[in-house]
């Protein structure tokens, strides 16, 4: 095993340079079914800012830079399935409910109340004067109509299906009734997601899809003021905003794939924060003078997937062979340098409803006598798609070592996910990918087939009891005895092999005040305080 590994993390080094040349009523807590760690790993304190009120020697920065990993491929809300979309709509949007960093659920800044009625029905009164960036008002048809566009949109549909717009009423400018076709426990986590960030109508439709989705008329605290592609989004103050201003004017956004580089971006100063340190590059960044790290449990996981549809994988005996012929021990050692931990369940640990199952066996005998079973005694070629990310190409890397040693063959396909979408005709075979729903419905979704992307799914059974599991709301008995058996039937088909848990890593300037962790980077909150004093 010493020696195996020590193969593997040689292997990684390789790999690494290789690619270095993404009355008010409040919501009920319990329903965000959330309680992660965010201090218990290696979190580091932010600097002391006591005196921060005394700022008359002080020079503010006009502009915080950050760095990440990925571009956004579009800024809708209604395509918004990725990390890159929605952590970019947290800093120009609002919601009607918000995920805050102890997992509770609470009422979005631009609602005055809300009132579930009953299991279908949801009332909601808008806040007074919220405008959008463009100066006009946000009122109860913008949001009617956002969520009839969200039930509609190929990206959106499999999270809003419960959505009955034809049933929903406007009241009045600022009140509205929602109405579901039936219950809908998660409704509070979706609407807080980027897919529900709320968004003009008027805009949409004046401006069109395509020009709209680069540049969004919202009502947060910022707003789109230049996307270069390929290199960087920069927001600026939004003066309509509801709430306080931000302190600072903008917030530069800059993608660089390779963490390596993102983290040279600090050691030359031309970044406040980075998001994504991975592996060595934490005790790199905790080094450097000027920067800490802030790390915690996350909802982060990542998995291998499988197509239900495609015609070699739609064989269980064939997914079952690869999950056999995978070392998860080596997998998670050498993918995360150390820093993931193996996971047996379906989800991310921190989320309420994971559950550790019996670990899938390392069995390379096993999966040849499963393959040969299949028909493919001599093996297979399929294409492991993953996007430019150092964490799952090195995954990838170490994936097609075990795979060739049953006879498996696998293409790594390292591009945006948009653009094997669209080479392939939505068609896919093995990927991997990671998730970051914080809510354990909201995380399964990625099998129903109406969600369509990657897994393809295409089980009746597995979509039945999906949609049955977000009836049940948190208190209902029958919701864990439904969700046991969505366990079951998983751990059998092997549509999907999760292997580890990741933790969230922000590097920080010393000199940036008012940041705080979450546990997940795109529900960041209070960045209207972010302010960088010279």
């Amino acid at each position: 095993m010493k020696s195996k590994l020590a193969l593997l993390l040689a292997l990684m080094l390789l790999v690494s340079v290789f690619f270095g040349s993404q009355a008010t009523q409040q919501p009920d807590p319990t329903q965000a079914g959330n309680q992660p760690s965010t201090g218990d790993n290696t979190q580091t304190p932010t600097p002391d800012s006591s005196n921060a009120g005394d700022n008359t020697d002080r020079v503010a920065k006009d502009t915080i830079t950050i760095v990440t990993e990925s571009e956004p491929e579009t800024l809708d809300p209604a395509s918004a399935n990725t990390d890159a979309i929605a952590l970019t709509l947290g800093m120009i949007g609002d919601h009607l409910f918000d995920l805050q960093a102890d997992g509770s659920i609470t009422l979005g800044g631009i609602c005055e109340s809300y009132e579930q009625i009953d299991d279908v029905t949801v009332k909601f009164v808008l806040k007074e004067g919220v405008k959008f960036s463009d100066g006009t008002d946000l009122t109860s048809e913008d949001i009617l109509w956002e969520l009839s566009r969200l039930k509609e949109a190929p990206r959106s549909a499999s999270n809003f299906a419960f959505v009955n717009a034809e049933e929903s009423e406007i009241v009045d400018d600022r009140t509205i009734i929602v109405k579901f076709n039936q219950a809908w426990a998660p409704y509070q986590n979706t609407l807080s997601t980027g897919r529900g960030t709320i968004v003009s109508k008027a805009a949409f439709e004046a401006m069109g899809e395509a020009d709209f989705s680069r540049a969004p008329v919202t009502t947060g605290p910022y707003k789109v003021a230049e996307w270069i592609p390929g290199t960087s989004i920069t927001l600026t103050r939004n003066e309509y905003y509801w709430g306080e201003p931000a302190k600072t004017e903008n917030i530069v956004i800059k993608f660089i794939p390779e963490a390596t580089s993102r983290v040279i971006e600090l050691e030359t100063g031309a970044a406040d924060i980075a998001y994504y340190i991975e592996g060595n590059d934490v005790a790199r960044v905790d080094a450097l003078d000027g920067y800490h790290v802030e790390s915690g449990d996350a909802y982060r996981y990542l998995v291998v997937t499988f197509s239900m549809q495609d015609a070699i994988l739609k064989d269980a005996r064939v997914r079952q062979a690869l999950c056999y012929a995978i070392d998860q021990e080596l997998l998670v050692e050498a993918s995360s340098d150390g820093l993931g931990t193996a996971i047996t369940g379906f989800c991310s640990t921190p989320t309420a409803g994971y559950k550790a199952l019996d670990p899938w066996p390392y069995d390379v005998e096993k999966a040849k006598s499963l393959l040969a079973e299949a028909g493919y005694a001599d093996g297979f070629t399929i294409d492991l798609h993953v996007e430019p990310i150092s964490l799952y190409e090195k995954a990838a890397e170490i994936i097609q070592s075990m795979w060739a040693e049953v006879g498996v063959t696998a293409n790594i396909v390292s591009s945006a996910l948009a653009t094997y979408d669209a080479q392939h005709n939505g068609q896919f075979q093995a990927c991997i990918r990671d998730s970051t729903a914080s809510e354990i419905s909201n995380m399964l979704i990625i099998y129903e087939s109406s969600f369509g992307s990657r897994i393809q799914g295409n089980d009746d059974w597995l979509d039945g009891k999906l949609l049955e599991l977000r009836t049940y709301y948190y208190d209902d008995p029958q919701r864990t005895t439904c969700l046991d058996e969505i366990y079951t039937y998983l751990n059998e088909q092997r549509y999907s092999y999760p292997y580890m848990n990741m933790p969230i890593n922000y590097a920080v300037s010393d000199k940036l005040e008012g940041f705080e962790f979450h546990p997940a980077i795109d529900h960041i909150k209070h960045i209207t305080d972010w302010v960088v004093y010279e």
